[in-house]
This record gives C-alpha cells, structure tokens and sequence, in this order.
C-alpha cells in the first residue's frame, strides 16, 4: 500500500521568524546563513531553493540514438559517438551520494538511455546508493526483458516522448519510429507495475510543442492518461535548424511573468507560448 506523505508546517516564533522543520531544510540543501528569495503570491508565500542547491543532475550515459528526430540537436553537429564507461558513472553516484540531501538523477540527453548495454544496472546503482531516478525514453527500445530490468532496478519514474497523437503526426516528427509499436511497449511496462494508487514507477509523458504538433496535445494529454501517465511535460522546441527556427511558438512570452504550479495529479507542465500563435 502506498505511503501518505505527511505535511510539513513551517512555525512563526515569538520574534516574528518564520522557522522550517530541520528535514525540509535538509532536503532543500539549505545551511545556517543561507538566504532564500521570497515571493509574495495572491496565494501566499513562495520560498526559492539558494542558486547553490543541486536538485537535479541531468546524466547522459549515451550519445547514441537509433531514431532522426527533427528536433533533434544531432542535425546540426557531427559529433563521435560513444558511451558512459562503469567507472566514471560509478564515480559520479559516489560523489553525488556524498551530499547531504543526494539530488535527483535524471537519464537523458541528446541520445537514448536505453542504447546503453548496462542502463538498467547503473539505474539499480543509482538507487542504492539513496538517489531518486528518472529517465527519458523514444520507447522504441523499451521491450519487455528491459521494461523488467527497470522495475527490478528501482526506476521511480518513466517519461516517454510522444510528439504527435496519430501514426502520421508522430511519425512526422519521430523519424524511423513508429506510434502503435511504441504505445504497446508502453502498456506492458504498465502492466508490469506494482500496483497501487501511486504505481511505481510513475508514468510521465514529454512533449515538444511546435507549430507542426501544437494541436495535437489535448489527444496526446488524453492518450497519455488512458496509459498510466500521472505526469505531463511540455516543452518549446529548440530551434537548431532553420526549419525548426520557423516552428517556435514562442519569442515574446518569455519576457512575461513566472505562474505557479500545482501540487495534484494529474500535473501538466506547460512552457511560454505567444497565445495569438
């Protein structure tokens, strides 16, 4: 059965101090001295994590890939590829391991996790050494001997990357891959899920927004949720070609003011949009 997280109160003492429980404190990194920007909200108070806090570590174990994305980076640059070797992940996690509050590690990058032979293994060594673990897949290589391998290591989340609701949406953009194909390995990593009201791994979906796909992401969010996903991730594209420099749907709403987000599931993450696009 799951577990109830319980809820953290912060106390005002007698010289108007606003005090935090010694255990958020530990898990935002936070030391004596440390200083927090504050912002007032229409719905109260928001405290932001010291420039100095490591929450999360982006870590790519690969720069392989066996998809042609139009998104991607690997367009523009003609790099070596190669992988992670053991030693030098094995080095980081120790390191990592070593801070007070371990950081969030998260597999992904500009090639795929799951072309690396010993993923799910760095995953379990992750885990064991008390790291939180995601990880970003295309899905094409989640089969079922490697879905098992990940449940076994300990993956606390899964994102899948869907750009496209339909076989011709997704295919426009996900070059050499194919939508049907990718959904069913998504349904038997489902299936093989300890189940619960908070299954583990959790299920996220990552989108590329773009003027090509915009439209399809009210059908993605809902194929998403008829699969498990709890979480939803939606970025702007990158513009590293020309075509993809005429596909951005943002250039001024960057410059507007930060939203809050929501703490209850399902959770979508929206990046800056011009609305008129």
């Amino acid at each position: 059965m799951d577990e109830i997280q319980p809820v953290d109160w912060a106390v005002v003492d007698e010289e108007g101090r606003l005090v935090l429980p010694p255990e958020v404190a530990r898990a935002h990194g936070l030391q004596p001295g440390a200083r927090l920007r504050l912002e007032s909200t229409p719905g109260g108070l928001r405290l932001h994590n010291p420039a100095v806090h490591l929450s999360k570590v982006y870590v790519e174990v690969t720069n392989r890939c066996n998809l042609n994305c139009r998104t991607c980076i690997r367009r523009s640059w003609d790099e070596p590829l190669g992988r992670m070797r053991a030693a030098t992940f094995s080095a980081l996690v120790d390191d990592l391991a070593r801070l007070p509050e371990p950081p969030l590690l998260f597999f992904g990058g500009m090639g795929e996790p799951l072309a690396h032979p010993r993923i799910a293994t760095m995953v379990a060594e992750a885990r064991g050494r008390g790291l939180r673990v995601e990880l970003i897949t295309n899905g094409t290589l989640l089969t079922a001997q490697r879905s098992r391998a990940l449940l076994d290591a300990g993956l606390n989340r899964l994102w899948l990357s869907i750009d496209g609701a339909t076989p011709q949406s997704y295919a426009d953009v996900r070059l050499g891959a194919a939508l049907p194909r990718v959904l069913q390995n998504l349904a038997a990593f489902r299936q093989m899920r300890r189940p619960g009201h908070r299954a583990q791994p959790e299920i996220g979906i990552a989108f590329v927004a773009m003027r090509r796909n915009i439209r399809d992401l009210p059908a993605v969010i809902a194929l998403g949720k008829r699969l498990g996903a709890v979480h939803f991730m939606v970025s702007n594209v990158l513009p590293y070609t020309p075509e993809m420099q005429a596909e951005r749907l943002y250039a001024r709403s960057l410059r507007s003011i930060t939203y809050l987000p929501s703490g209850w599931l399902p959770d979508l993450s929206l990046p800056k949009w011009d609305l008129d696009e």
